[in-house]
């Protein structure tokens, strides 16, 4: 069934064709049709939805993320990053049930559709309720089983995970390996890893160099930088998606040069953590990918990537002691097609042929007025709230701020009825 959205803008983050005023997408499920002027497509379609002071964009795309954590949402807040994690979160997460991951995964994913992300790349555990809980929702996902040890077992079941998941809920599911960081899968383990990777045509998804007291340990540990571990193990001889990168210095380009996938910065979540501020120029200059996400919503509390996208800005100018150093384009850009070309994937724009992932803004909300710059308005004034339309894999999941997929007020109650218990079992 071919479906046809019009209004006032369309940002296609196509290099020749950026934007249409009006602007006007049709598809089906197969993906876009036709993305250009409201006229230039005569053909009938079944459904016609237009939105006169709206603005249409690819969807957003969450390059980082352990979704399932939103049950601690404001947990040990204000916390150093190591003490944060070993005292806090690790001690609840060993209280956590599949039905807790499961109910976690599906409140998270509440919270990013009501704020126009159509997909993210997730790492947890119990990662079957974590791919339950996406395939209901609609959205897209990469999934990765997080290995937090040496465990020869756990990687055979991440493997067996992969296998049986891969490309599930009609596409929408893709599968990866999860070595959570150098510091916790030493380089054995990670060569391990690695080879299963190439030998079952899998990506990497890890933590590298988010925080200096992790570049610390390890180098007094092996002598090399978490980025160097990486390399030296063979982690980089598949696509991989580095999460944070917040301490990636030049010393570590030649490592990285050449390299399948790239880099995923959570600059709200490295920010309240104290880690520091992505390299962004440093990686770019070096053509590396980067992309956007917002880490668990146990350290950054929001999965609004509006609110990351305005503060990889901020803190990249803040950085560069530059005001032009990066753009509301840019941020706009790493959220969309940053991300993908960090997972691999042939979305993050609307042109033809590419998959109807796209959301609907309202562009003329008082904190959206006047309309200088759309993209500058986008990045700086709009928020996730604006959102009132979430279009993924051609299947209207938001309409009028309305989730269409699950009973989102069912969630929400059971959600705080299961941190009331968790809270009781930790304390």
């Amino acid at each position: 069934m071919s479906k046809k959205f019009e209004a006032e803008h369309l940002l296609t983050l196509d290099d020749r064709q950026p934007i249409f005023s009006p602007g006007a997408v049709v598809f089906d499920d197969t993906g876009i049709i036709y993305v250009g002027p409201p006229d230039g497509y005569t053909n009938p379609v079944d459904q016609e939805v237009v939105i006169p002071e709206g603005i249409i964009l690819p969807g957003l795309l969450n390059g980082h993320n352990h979704a399932a954590m939103s049950l601690m949402r404001g947990v040990a807040d204000d916390s150093p990053f190591f003490e944060w994690l070993t005292q806090h979160v690790w001690p609840i997460e060993s209280h956590l049930t599949g039905d807790d991951i499961y109910l976690g995964t599906l409140l998270a994913c509440a919270e990013m559709i009501h704020t126009g992300t159509v997909g993210f790349a997730d790492m947890y555990f119990e990662v079957e309720r974590v791919a339950e809980a996406v395939a209901q929702t609609g959205m897209r996902a990469w999934i990765a089983r997080g290995l937090d040890k040496p465990d020869r077992e756990t990687l055979e079941q991440s493997i067996e995970f992969c296998e049986a998941w891969q490309q599930a809920a009609n596409g929408t599911i893709l599968t990866m390996l999860g070595p959570h960081a150098p510091y916790t899968c030493p380089p054995e383990f990670l060569k391990e890893i690695a080879e299963a990777a190439q030998s079952h045509d899998l990506a990497i998804h890890i933590h590298l160099s988010e925080s200096l007291d992790e570049v610390r340990q390890i180098r007094d540990k092996y002598q090399k930088s978490p980025i160097q571990v990486a390399y030296d193990s063979g982690v980089f001889s598949t696509r991989v998606l580095i999460a944070h990168g917040v301490h990636i210095d030049s010393d570590d380009l030649p490592f990285l040069d050449g390299l399948t996938g790239g880099v995923i910065s959570c600059p709200v979540s490295n920010a309240k953590l104290g880690n520091g501020i992505l390299p962004y120029r440093l990686l770019r200059d070096a053509g590396i990918a980067v992309g956007l996400g917002t880490d668990g919503p146990a350290s950054t509390n929001t999965l609004d990537m509006f609110e990351e996208m305005k503060a990889m800005a901020w803190l990249q100018k803040v950085r560069d002691h530059h005001p032009e150093s990066f753009s509301a384009r840019d941020a706009l850009w790493a959220a969309t097609r940053g991300t993908a070309e960090v997972l691999g994937h042939k979305g993050g724009r609307l042109i033809s042929g590419a998959p109807a992932d796209f959301v609907v803004v309202r562009g003329r909300p008082a904190h959206m007025t006047p309309e200088w710059d759309v993209f500058a308005n986008l990045v700086y004034s709009a928020s996730g709230q604006d959102v009132r339309y979430v279009i993924v894999n051609g299947k209207i999941i938001l309409q009028e701020g309305i989730i269409t997929t699950f009973d989102e007020q069912a969630v929400l109650a059971e959600a705080r009825e299961r941190t009331r218990r968790l809270m009781e079992g930790v304390r």
